[in-house]
């Protein structure tokens, strides 16, 4: 049986000539992970149901790209995300490619997408990687204060002091434009004056990013965080471009822990969990 715990579920224009789907998951949902995803097509609103997509595990967005599931003039078709996890499947309300818009205001769209990415490519673009900081997902349980639900260990190698786990969805590859203008934020503490450089950069608008995400720099694995964003170009309510305004985070930050897998840091215990008993705890 089918039960839903999708708070969201999107279908955009894709560049390329087909659709992107994103979607988010109710606050409430704490079932554990691996969250398995996978996006279906069907011919009517009840289906039957064709998985489209690989299976995408801790995603929750994907880009299909080709044109493959357009439809023609005689065929309407219609898409839903399926999860499945330990302790059931759920599935997304059904949607139409176009929602809510003509098709015409559709393209015109997906060509505003279109040419922002052409530009950035040929032009001034930046590739880089985005992980979407979770605002849903299983609470994580090594640093959460079991009665105030505060995260203790703002450098948590579980969820990166996210609370939850996983603490990122990604990675979204993307290209950035950055601006050449630059702006100094500084601030004075005790332990002096600090100042800060804000980069600023145009990109599509999906996926849509907001507070606390994370860019990667492909290139030079510099690393930012987004301290505002803002759609800047939409057609009906669809996002088109959004300039988001961040700062490079500095080494030490968790951020660079990202897309390392947990084998790798130096700094936990991969087979004790933090248990104490062992030269690696102990140091």
């Amino acid at each position: 049986m089918y039960r839903t715990s999708f708070s969201t579920f999107r279908i955009a224009p894709s560049y390329a000539g087909g659709f992107y789907y994103s979607w988010e998951i109710s606050g409430g949902f704490n079932d554990p992970a691996p969250w398995e995803f996978v996006v279906q097509r069907g011919p009517t609103n009840n289906g039957p149901w064709e998985d489209i997509s690989p299976k995408l595990v801790n995603v929750i967005a994907w880009k299909d790209e080709g044109g493959k599931n357009l439809g023609g003039k005689s065929n309407t078709l219609y898409f839903r995300v399926v999860l499945k996890t330990s302790k059931g499947v759920y599935a997304s309300h059904v949607m139409q490619p176009y929602g809510d818009i003509g098709r015409r205001e559709f393209l015109l769209a997906r060509e505003i997408i279109r040419r922002e990415t052409l530009r950035a490519r040929v032009l001034s673009g930046v590739e880089c990687d985005v992980y979407i900081r979770s605002t849903f997902g299983p609470k994580c349980t090594h640093c959460l204060d079991p009665v105030t639900g505060e995260v203790r260990d703002s450098h948590c190698k579980y969820c990166f002091g996210t609370g939850r786990y996983p603490a990122y969805y990604g990675p979204h590859r993307m290209m950035l434009s950055f601006s050449v203008d630059s702006a100094h934020h500084k601030t004075n503490s005790n332990d002096g004056t600090h100042e800060t450089r804000i980069f600023e950069a145009l990109a599509i608008g999906n996926p849509v990013l907001k507070h606390g995400d994370v860019i990667i720099d492909i290139r030079q694995d510099k690393r930012y965080v987004i301290g505002t964003a803002a759609i800047t170009s939409e057609v009906r309510r669809i996002p088109c471009l959004q300039n988001l305004a961040f700062e490079e985070a500095p080494v030490s930050d968790s951020v660079y822990k990202i897309g390392i897998p947990m084998d790798e840091d130096e700094d936990g215990c991969e087979d004790c969990e933090d248990c104490g008993d062992c030269e690696e705890c102990d140091e």
